[in-house]
């Protein structure tokens, strides 16, 4: 799940959820301050995605591998980020 408050073309506030990527469900509390203050482009979702991966720490288990889980959920964040940024996510 995802929030993000956008003021000025930067964000202002950013709120991150993730589940079956720790062993509880997690806010990515160091992703979401990596992209605070910043524009939505292409050097942000990057190191979004690079901050989200030390922050998770996914398991192997019989439904999925640990490395899975770490790739959907840097490819969702950017899919979020991207929707954001140009206007089209609710």
């Amino acid at each position: 799940a995802g929030a993000l408050r956008v003021e000025g073309g930067r964000i202002t506030d950013a709120r991150l959820g993730f589940a079956s990527v720790a062993a509880t469900p997690m806010r990515a509390l160091k992703t979401e301050a990596a992209l605070k203050g910043r524009a939505i482009d292409a050097q942000t979702i990057q190191d979004a995605r690079a901050a989200l991966g030390k922050e998770l720490a996914p398991i192997d288990d019989i439904r999925s591998t640990g490395a899975y889980r770490a790739l959907v959920s840097a490819n969702l964040l950017e899919e979020f980020l991207r929707k954001c940024g140009t206007g089209s996510a609710s």
